[in-house]
Parts: C-alpha cells; sequence; structure tokens
C-alpha cells in the first residue's frame, strides 16, 4: 500500500526549539523583517528594487556561469534572452555552475525534481537562496496568522534528514524540529482518526488529500473542531475543493505556489498569488518569450534572484499560469498571478491545437458520486481513459453522462474508456496528478 509520511509540528508546553546558530540566525532574523516591511513598500519603489538585484544576477551570470556567456553574447536586453530549458539542465549542468561565488552565500544545497515530466533534473543552491526561500514561506504561513507555537500537522511528504528536499533539510537545521515523525498508509479515515488525536490548530496538505479528508469527513460526520486553518500547496487547488471546503470546515483554503527552484508566490485573504518579488522574478509569456495580457494564460518563467551558485535566468519551469496586471485589495504590492493552472502534462489540447486548462472536463466527474476518487487521462485527441477507485463498476448510464459532457467540451464525439482501479498512484514526492496529458510535443500555445 502506497505510504506518506506524516509530522507534527507542535508547540507542546515547554517545547525547546533549537538556537539558530550566529550568524545564520541574525541572518535569517533580519530577513524576515525586511520582508515582512518590503511587502507592502510602494510598488514603484519594490520594482526598483527588484530590477537593482536583477542587474546584479544577471551581471553575474553573465562573468562567471560558462553557459551564460556562450549563449547571451552581445544581448544587452532581459527580455531578449533566450529561455532556459530543462534540457539545458540535463545537458549543460556543470556549464551553469558559477566559477566564483562570495563566501556569504554558502553552504551549498542540491536538489532534483521528481521527473513528473520525464525530463528530471539537479539544482544546486547557495544558502542566501535558501534563507529567502524559507523566509518567503515564513511570511506566507505569517499572513494568515500561523504561529509555530500552535498544534500543527503536516500531512505531506517530508524528509526531515539530510536527504530531504532543501524546504525539509532548512526547517529542521534553522527552525522547527519534528515533534513525531513515522510513516502511516494513506487511507483516509486513518489520517481523519489521526488528527482528531492530534487536534490541530493548522493543517498543511496537498488539495488532493485534503479532497480525500474531505470525503471521509462527509461519510462518517466527523469533523475537526480545533481546525483554524488548512494551508495547501504543490497541487493545483480547483474551485470546487474550495467550496467543500468552506461547507464541510468552515474555513478558506490558504494556498501557495512552490517548486524544487524556489518558492514562488501564495495566496493571500483576498485570493491573489502574491509573488515573492524578493526571491523570484516570474514573468508569464506566450510562445516568443513575451510577456502575454491581464487575464491570459502563458509558459511560467523564473529567474532567481538570490542564487549566486547557480542562477536560474529566464527558466520555464514547465508550468502555465494566468497573468495578473492589477493591484490587490490586501494592500500588499508584490506582484500578482491570477490563476496558476498547472504543468503542460495536465492541460489538455483540442483538436485546433488549442491547449485548455483541464477543470471543466473535471467537473462531470465530480458530479458522479458513486466514483470515490478518479484520474482522467488524455490518451490521445478525442480519446481519454477515465481511471476511478469504487465500490462497483461504474453503470452505463454514469458512463453515458460523463461521455456527453466530455463531448460538448471538446466538441467532438470524445472517445471514452472506464478503467475501475484498488488506487490511483502518486508521484515520488506523493503529489496527485488528477489530470494528466500523455500527448507527445504539445503545440505552440495559441
Amino acid at each position: 500500500m502506497e505510504e506518506h509520511v506524516w509530522h507534527v509540528l507542535s508547540g507542546l508546553p515547554g517545547m525547546q526549539w533549537p538556537a539558530l546558530p550566529p550568524p545564520e540566525g541574525a541572518r535569517l532574523l533580519a530577513l524576515l523583517q525586511q520582508l515582512e516591511r518590503s511587502q507592502w513598500l510602494p510598488a514603484g519603489r519594490l520594482q526598483e528594487l527588484q530590477h537593482r538585484q536583477l542587474a546584479l544576477l544577471v551581471q553575474h551570470a553573465r562573468n562567471v556561469v560558462p553557459f551564460y556567456q556562450e549563449r547571451w553574447g552581445g544581448i544587452r536586453r532581459f527580455e531578449e534572452l533566450p529561455l532556459l530549458t530543462r534540457r539545458d539542465l540535463q545537458e549543460r549542468f556543470e556549464d551553469l555552475k558559477a566559477s566564483d561565488i562570495p563566501a556569504s552565500h554558502g553552504p551549498v544545497h542540491d536538489a532534483s525534481t521528481s521527473g513528473s515530466s520525464g525530463m528530471p533534473v539537479e539544482f544546486l543552491f547557495d544558502g542566501a537562496h535558501q534563507r529567502t526561500r524559507f523566509a518567503s514561506r515564513f511570511r506566507y504561513l505569517r499572513a494568515h496568522g500561523w504561529n509555530p507555537l500552535q498544534r500543527t500537522a503536516w500531512l505531506v511528504h517530508l524528509n526531515f534528514d539530510s536527504t530531504g528536499s532543501p524546504d525539509d533539510v532548512l526547517a529542521h537545521q534553522r527552525f522547527i524540529r519534528a515533534r513525531h515523525s513515522f510513516a502511516c498508509p494513506t487511507h483516509f479515515d486513518e489520517q481523519l482518526a489521526w488528527l482528531a488525536r492530534l487536534a490541530p490548530e493548522n493543517l498543511y496538505t496537498f488539495p488532493s488529500n485534503l479532497d480525500g479528508l474531505l470525503d471521509s469527513m462527509q461519510r462518517g460526520g466527523r469533523v475537526l473542531p480545533s481546525l483554524r486553518r488548512v494551508f495547501t500547496g504543490a497541487e493545483v487547488v480547483d474551485d470546487s475543493l474550495r467550496e467543500r471546503a468552506r461547507r464541510i470546515l468552515g474555513l478558506e483554503l490558504h494556498d501557495n505556489y512552490g517548486s524544487t527552484e524556489a518558492f514562488l508566490a501564495w495566496q493571500c485573504a483576498e485570493g491573489s498569488y502574491h509573488v515573492n518579488a524578493e526571491h523570484v522574478l516570474i514573468e508569464i509569456v506566450d510562445p516568443r518569450g513575451r510577456l502575454v495580457g491581464d487575464g491570459e494564460m502563458g509558459k511560467v518563467v523564473v529567474t532567481t534572484l538570490d542564487n549566486r551558485l547557480m542562477p536560474l535566468v529566464r527558466y520555464e519551469i514547465g508550468d502555465y499560469a494566468v497573468a495578473a496586471r492589477r493591484a490587490c485589495a490586501c494592500g500588499r504590492t508584490l506582484p500578482t498571478i491570477a490563476r496558476v493552472v498547472g504543468r503542460a502534462l495536465n492541460l489538455f489540447r483540442l483538436r485546433d491545437g488549442r491547449l485548455v486548462s483541464p477543470w471543466p472536463f473535471i467537473e462531470p466527474l465530480k458530479a458522479e458520486r458513486r466514483l470515490e476518487r478518479f484520474q482522467l487521462v488524455q490518451r490521445d485527441i478525442d480519446r481519454f481513459e477515465v481511471r476511478y477507485v469504487a465500490a462497483g463498476q461504474l453503470p452505463p448510464d454514469g458512463q453515458d453522462t460523463i461521455r456527453s459532457a466530455l463531448a460538448s467540451i471538446t466538441g467532438s464525439a470524445a472517445a471514452v474508456e472506464f478503467q475501475r482501479v484498488d488506487e490511483l498512484r502518486r508521484s515520488v514526492s506523493g503529489k496527485f496528478m488528477l489530470t494528466l496529458s500523455e500527448l507527445p510535443d504539445l503545440p505552440a500555445l495559441r
């Protein structure tokens, strides 16, 4: 049976938090205070500071990173720099490392993706990048009232040892320690019973895992009265899950948008995804690398602003998002993203070549209550497969309803196959893909 690692960070009476070693502790504390202030700076001032940081980063990359020295030539405008791809990272890893970095940017951290795109890659990060990543995540949690002394349950795949991801290692070594850590099956009824015993004030989990917990709550009539906040990350949150959380828990979801490369953005109380502008520059671009307009979908391109060891400049991370060019009602001046759509392999392709969000496709499946869990896979232009967990086979009437709904979206008669399974597989990192495209060579976004 598939397993998750569950961690509890609980503020118990008399709990001793590990001391931050100087000068690292002083640096991190100063950075936390700085980020608390900078999110409220006048927009022009914040943009000026980011551009200054970007100029220093680009100059550093041009001076000491062989790949960029070779690739950029005489290009002087940032927006004309070619996009960095996953294949570049695979084939030119050594050339993307800086030949010299300041001592203040140590120590070195390494990480790799799970390869969900079929092209796993490795990254190196210096201490400065990791400090800003961690401080940005702390700012996101604090914006919603989280306190490290509160009892918090983390139902995600974390490794609090030397082999964990950079976020996991940094959290363990620099700020908090796991009070309890153990592996358990991912059966949602067992998770819910465990949470009921813990009585956490905060819950951090994958959206797909929360969806299963809500199902378990509805079946058993059990709620978590101690719960005050729900944080989600690592997967795209759809609107129907937010509505279910409001109805069953009486709580809003506080989502974030992170990646192996950086902690990119987080959702405020007004619903906007705020980019951590002190940590990364995010561009949402069309196939030619030009910024898309407000409300338009495009590819997410990331530049890490404080990693001198292996700077990622205009790196195409494989995600799509919807751009936003308006100020947020919360008053923060950090740039915003309207919506995170997901990876190219999570998007569906229509017969006319357009890439579209998968969410309209899954609504008919969510409406079919006989399906406990499901995954929708596009096998070909007009061929889909529904993999599902249920007490029995989905009868013909349910299958016909779903086929008709999908055909109305695709504009043609879509062939839909149904496969009942005992469980739906997750990735190595614990993520679950509700939708999956198996089409090769996705076309340019129109």
